[in-house]
C-alpha cells in the first residue's frame, strides 16, 4: 500500500456527492458530518452535483440551514466536461488535497480529477453494494447496464489509496466477494444525531392527512422507489394485513428517479389496494412522518446500513424488516422489532400483525429501539473517526484501527 504524502496543517477535503431532489440517506451523512466536523482538525467543502432538469433539488437549502461551506455544480451527462473543469477549479481555488467520493458517479469523477491533478488523494465511502438478479430488472439491457457499472465501480476502487470505507460488515463482505482485498476495506457504521432525531416537538402529520382517527393504525416506510426496495412485497404484506385488520392503512414516503412513483400508483390500483396503500411522494418533514407510524416496514432485498431504519429506531418506531445487508447489525430480531427473509410476505405480515395487536409490545420495542441507537450508533463518534481518516489520507496521521472504527454492533458506542 502506497503511503500518503505528508502535508502541513489541517486536511482540506472536498466531500463530493451526486444526488437528486431532496436527498437520501448518504446526503444526511454528508451534510450533518460537515456541520459537526471540528474546524480545528479539518476543513471540508461540501460539493454536490445535480441534474439540469432537477427542479426539486433541495440540498442548498439544507446546507444553508446547517451553516456549512457548500457549492453545487450542474452535471448534465455521463461525462460532463464542463462539470469536471468546474470541480478542478474548486480544487485549485480552495487548495483541496483530498476528495471524498460517495457514489459511482463521483467515484469516476474523482479518478479523472486525480489524472488532472496527480497529487490528489481519493477516499471512497461505499454506502451500499447491491446484489441484484436479472429478474429484478425490467429488461436484459437494464441488468447488463447495472453489471457494467458495478464492475467499473470495483475497478475504480482498486485504483485508490486504501482503505475503502464500507458502512456495514455486509457491505465490506460484498466488496471483497466482488474482488477487493479484504485488508483494503474498513467498516465505519452509519450513525445518527439523537439530539435531532427525537420525538419531542414532532407531530404525526400523516395521520391527519390520511384521516386516521384515534385507534386507527398506520404502517409506513420511507424509501426511494427503486427495484432493491421490493415494494411488490410491501404491497403483498399490506394485502395480508388488511384482510385481518381492514382498517389498517399503509404509507410509502418517497419518490423515484423518473416515473417510478406513477407506475407504483398504477400497480397498487391494479392490485385493488388504493384504499389501503397511500403514496406521499417526497417529503422533508421526516420526523413528523416517522412519528405518524405505528410500525415501520422495510422490504428491501439489499441494503447497506439504511439511514431510514436508523431514523425510525431513533424515534422509537417498532420496526419489521427484511434481514438483508447490514440490517441485522442494526436491528436485532425480537429487540425493538422483527426480522424476516427478503420476499417472505407471509412472515413479514405476521410480524406486523403481532405488533399491531399489542400496545404493550409496541411500547417495549419503542424503548428498545431508542436505547440501541443511543448506545451503539453515535453520529458524533462516526464524525471523529472520519476526521482521523481524513488526516491519514492527507498524510498527517496514522491509519485508524479498523477494528476500533468498526466496533462491535452490540458493544460500540
Amino acid at each position: 500500500m502506497m503511503e500518503p504524502r505528508p502535508t502541513q496543517g489541517v486536511p482540506r477535503v472536498m466531500d463530493l456527492r451526486g444526488t437528486y431532489k431532496g436527498g437520501g440517506g448518504p446526503d444526511k451523512t454528508v451534510l450533518n458530518s460537515a456541520a459537526q466536523h471540528d474546524p480545528v482538525r479539518v476543513y471540508v467543502l461540501v460539493t454536490y452535483l445535480h441534474q439540469p432538469n432537477d427542479h426539486e433539488f433541495q440540498i442548498p437549502e439544507m446546507a444553508k440551514k446547517l451553516g456549512i461551506d457548500y457549492v453545487d455544480l450542474c452535471d448534465g451527462s455521463t461525462l460532463d466536461l464542463a462539470c469536471l473543469r468546474g470541480l478542478a477549479a474548486l480544487l485549485d481555488r480552495h487548495r483541496l488535497e483530498v476528495v471524498h467520493a460517495h457514489d459511482d458517479k463521483t467515484l469516476l469523477y474523482a479518478y479523472i480529477l486525480r489524472l488532472m491533478r496527480p497529487g490528489l488523494r481519493i477516499l471512497y465511502t461505499c454506502h451500499s453494494h447491491a446484489i441484484l438478479k436479472r429478474e429484478d430488472f425490467a429488461s436484459p439491457a437494464a441488468y447488463l447496464k447495472f453489471r457494467a457499472r458495478q464492475r467499473l465501480q470495483i475497478w475504480l476502487m482498486g485504483q485508490y489509496l486504501k482503505p475503502v470505507i464500507a458502512v456495514s460488515n455486509d457491505t465490506r463482505d460484498r466488496l471483497v466477494r466482488n474482488g477487493l482485498d479484504e485488508a483494503g476495506v474498513a467498516v465505519l457504521h452509519n450513525g445518527i444525531d439523537t439530539a435531532v432525531w427525537q420525538r419531542a416537538g414532532s407531530t404525526p402529520v400523516l395521520r391527519r392527512e390520511l384521516g386516521i382517527g384515534e385507534g386507527g393504525m398506520l404502517v409506513g416506510t420511507v424509501a426511494r422507489i427503486t427495484p432493491e426496495k421490493d415494494l411488490g412485497t410491501f404491497y403483498q404484506v399490506a394485502r395480508r394485513v388488511a384482510l385481518e385488520l381492514p382498517g389498517v392503512r399503509f404509507a410509502i414516503v418517497g419518490d423515484g428517479y423518473g416515473d417510478e412513483l406513477e407506475r407504483a400508483r398504477r400497480e397498487v390500483a391494479r392490485l385493488g389496494l388504493e384504499e389501503v396503500v397511500h403514496f406521499t411522494g417526497h417529503r422533508n418533514d421526516l420526523r413528523d412522518v416517522y412519528v405518524s407510524f405505528d410500525v415501520f416496514l422495510m422490504t428491501s432485498v439489499t441494503e447497506g446500513l439504511p439511514n431510514t431504519l436508523l431514523e425510525a429506531m431513533a424515534l422509537g418506531v417498532p420496526s419489521v424488516s427484511t434481514d438483508v445487508g447490514g440490517i441485522p447489525e442494526l436491528l436485532y430480531d425480537g429487540e425493538g422489532g422483527y426480522l424476516a427473509p427478503a420476499g417472505d410476505a407471509e412472515r413479514l405480515a405476521l410480524r406486523v400483525l403481532e405488533l399491531l395487536a399489542s400496545v404493550e409490545l409496541r411500547e417495549r420495542f419503542s424503548r428498545e429501539c431508542r436505547q440501541r441507537i443511543e448506545r451503539h450508533f453515535s453520529f458524533g463518534r462516526r464524525v471523529r473517526f472520519m476526521e482521523d481518516y481524513y488526516h491519514w489520507f492527507a498524510g498527517n496521521g496514522g491509519l485508524p484501527d479498523p477494528a476500533a472504527a468498526m466496533g462491535e454492533p452490540g458493544h460500540a458506542g
